[in-house]
């Protein structure tokens, strides 16, 4: 009997570990994503502030503009795929956690989603 508790604590704690390491991955890729698009907001702000510096009319941004816009389509696409493959694969670990913490991840994830949806303009 022993052994059964102690092989279940050993599967417990590893579980534990494979779903913190997760949720680190997970974390760790949403923050370089905004940073990303920070950064690229930032570029694309700077870019604008010296096209008009320049003398530039405000309709020759507009190839820039639609580039950005795609390029902005993309990424979010890449997040959304990323996000995809992070659920599913941590899904059967959220299934066997307790109800309060299940309900914690639900929150996390639609955070996740609202975030994405400011940054990218989009619905997650």
């Amino acid at each position: 009997m022993t052994d059964i508790r102690q092989d279940l604590t050993k599967a417990t704690g590893a579980l534990r570990g494979f779903a913190m390491e997760a949720s680190y991955v997970a974390i760790g890729v949403g923050v370089l994503g905004f940073q990303k698009a920070q950064a690229r907001r930032q570029e694309l702000a700077n870019a604008a502030a010296r096209a008009r510096q320049g003398g530039c009319p405000p309709g020759s941004l507009a190839g820039g503009r639609e580039q950005v816009r795609k390029r902005a389509k993309d990424f979010d696409a890449t997040v959304a795929q990323v996000v995809h493959v992070i659920d599913s694969t941590l899904e059967p670990v959220v299934r066997r956690l307790p109800q309060p913490v299940q309900a914690v991840v639900q929150q996390a994830r639609e955070a996740r989603d609202e975030l994405r949806a400011q940054v990218f303009g989009t619905a997650a």
